[in-house]
C-alpha cells in the first residue's frame, strides 16, 4: 500500500498539494541560544518559514540555559546575566510561535573532559549513573571512552531504574514550567542508552527486594522469564518518568503540551531501548511523539512508518509528529519524505534541526516550496 501511495505522491502535480501540516516543529540545538543575536538570526528563519512550534534546547547535558536554582548553567553562556529562554519567549510569542522547551532527560554527559560547574551532577551524584554491568564505577574512566567512534557508546545517563533519578528530573522540570510561559514540555533521551544498559548497584539492588530471585550476580544469567521480568522492570522506570511528568504538568499547569522524542522504529524502541511510546500514547502520558525518522534511505523512513500502522489505532495517528532530519541527506530527499508524510496523512512534521539549515542558505528553499505549494 505504502509503496504505491509513495509513487503517487511523486508523480503528484504539486499544485494539487493543497494540504498544509498543521504543526510545523523545529529542532534549534543549544548553541544557538548563547547570544541574542544567534536567537534573533534564528526566530527570523522560523517566521520566513512559518513555523509554529520551536523546539529549544534549553538542557543538554545536564546543565541549563536559563535560569535555575537545581540546574547549573551552561558554561557556553558567556554573558552572566544573560537568560536566552526568558530573552526567546515574548518575542517568539510576538510572532505567534509556540515555544517547547527541549531537555535532555537521562543523558548526562558526552565528552572526555570533565563539566566546569563544579555543581554538575555528575559530581553531586556519581552513584546515580547508568552501567551496562554491576561493577563499581570509575567516572574518570567513563570519561575517557566518551567518544563517538566507541561502537555507538553516547555518555553517561543517569540510570532511569535508579529509585532517586525520577524524582530528581520531575523536580527539575517542575522548576523550568513554574518560572517560565512555556506552551511546551519536550522531553529527549528518555529511554535507556541500550539494551545491556540498567545494571545500576543501587538499582539492581532496590529491584531485588521485590524480586527474590534476583540478585546482582544474577543479571548476566537470567532465565528467559527472568530477562523478561528485568525488561519489563526497565521498561517501566522509563514510563514511570512520562507519566509522572504529565502528572505534574497538569497540576501545575494543564495548557503545557508533552511531547518526546521517540526512535522510529516501534519494536526496537519497545525491547532495545525500553521506550514504549505507543503505550504512552494510548494511556494519555503523552501528548504527541516526535518519531525520529531520521534515516536517508526513503524504504527505511517508509518501513518504520509501516510499523506504525500496522500497531497503532488510527484514532492515535494524530498524536505523531513525523520527524526528518537535514544533516544526512540533500533538500531532494527530504523532499521525498515530506511528500510521503503528506499521502500517508500525519498532520505534523519536525525538521532537525536548524542549526544544519542555518549553515546552508540554499538548502531550505527547495523545501520550503514542497512545505507550501500554491
Amino acid at each position: 500500500m505504502f509503496i504505491l501511495a509513495l509513487l503517487f505522491s511523486l508523480i503528484w502535480p504539486l499544485d494539487n498539494q493543497t494540504s498544509q501540516f498543521e504543526g510545523r516543529y523545529l529542532w534549534v540545538v543549544r548553541n544557538t541560544l548563547t547570544t541574542k543575536q544567534s536567537i534573533d538570526r534564528m526566530l527570523d528563519f522560523a517566521t520566513l518559514n512559518r513555523f509554529n512550534h520551536l523546539l529549544v534546547q534549553v538542557r543538554g547535558r545536564g546543565d541549563a540555559y536559563y535560569k535555575s536554582d537545581l540546574v547549573p548553567k551552561s558554561h557556553f553562556i558567556q554573558q552572566i546575566d544573560f537568560d536566552p529562554l526568558n530573552y526567546l519567549i515574548p518575542k517568539a510569542k510576538e510572532k505567534g510561535i509556540n515555544v517547547h522547551a527541549w531537555v535532555n532527560t537521562y543523558i548526562l554527559w558526552s565528552s572526555n573532559k570533565k563539566p566546569l560547574q563544579e555543581d554538575h551532577i555528575l559530581y553531586k551524584k556519581p552513584k546515580w549513573m547508568d552501567q551496562n554491568n554491576n561493577l563499581e564505577m570509575n567516572i574518570n574512566n567513563e570519561l575517557k571512552k566518551n567518544n563517538y567512534s566507541n561502537n555507538g557508546y553516547e555518555g553517561l545517563y543517569l540510570a532511569p531504574n535508579h529509585p532517586k533519578v525520577n524524582s530528581y528530573l520531575v523536580q527539575v522540570f517542575r522548576e523550568l514550567i513554574e518560572n517560565y510561559d512555556l506552551d511546551g514540555l519536550h522531553l529527549d533521551y528518555v529511554r535507556y542508552q541500550d539494551s545491556e544498559y540498567g545494571q545500576n548497584p543501587q538499582a539492581i539492588e532496590y529491584y531485588s527486594k521485590y524480586n527474590n530471585s534476583i540478585t546482582e550476580s544474577d543479571i548476566s544469567r537470567m532465565n528467559p522469564s527472568e530477562l523478561s521480568l528485568w525488561s519489563s522492570y526497565r521498561r517501566k522506570s522509563v514510563t514511570d518518568l512520562v507519566k509522572e511528568t504529565k502528572k505534574m504538568l497538569n497540576y501545575v499547569n494543564p495548557n503545557i503540551e508533552l511531547t518526546a522524542a521517540v526512535k522510529p522504529n516501534l519494536y526496537q524502541a519497545r525491547e532495545r531501548f525500553f521506550q514504549e511510546w505507543d503505550v504512552w500514547i494510548a494511556a494519555g502520558y503523552i501528548d504527541k511523539v516526535l518519531i525520529m525518522n531520521y534515516a536517508k534511505d526513503l524504504k527505511v523512513f517508509a518501513s518504520n512508518i509501516d510499523i506504525i500502522y500496522d500497531n497503532l489505532p488510527s484514532k492515535y495517528w494524530g498524536k505523531i509528529v513525523m520527524g526528518i532530519a537535514t544533516y544526512n541527506q540533500s533538500p531532494i530527499d527530504v523532499i521525498n519524505k515530506i511528500k510521503y508524510s503528506k499521502v500517508t496523512r500525519f498532520k505534523s512534521i519536525s525538521f532537525f534541526s536548524y542549526n544544519v539549515i542555518e549553515q546552508n542558505p540554499r538548502y531550505f528553499p527547495p523545501i520550503k516550496k514542497i512545505l507550501y505549494p500554491k
